[in-house]
């Protein structure tokens, strides 16, 4: 079983963006279109700016493709600044 959450961010820092800052998507190895749509998510947050990691015991560490085998991933909003 396999999760993939946004980490909670002001909405008002996100002003130009389309996609929530809140999503949580649940996805079982055994469910070919649950892994299909979790898949779908993540590129979709990908191509908008966001990054990934993966959140393993032995730390984080940033992902650039989608892997169903990962128990939790966590997608960060693109922040400007400067």
């Amino acid at each position: 079983m396999g999760k993939m959450m946004t980490v909670k961010v002001m909405r008002h820092l996100l002003k130009e963006w389309t996609l929530p800052d809140e999503m949580e998507v649940s996805w079982n190895l055994d469910n070919g279109q649950g892994v299909a749509y979790a898949e779908e998510k993540f590129r979709e947050y990908l191509a908008d700016g966001w990054m990934a990691f993966s959140d393993e015991p032995k730390g984080r560490k940033q992902i650039f493709s989608f892997n169903p085998k990962i128990e939790r991933i966590i997608l960060m909003p693109p922040l400007g600044g400067g």
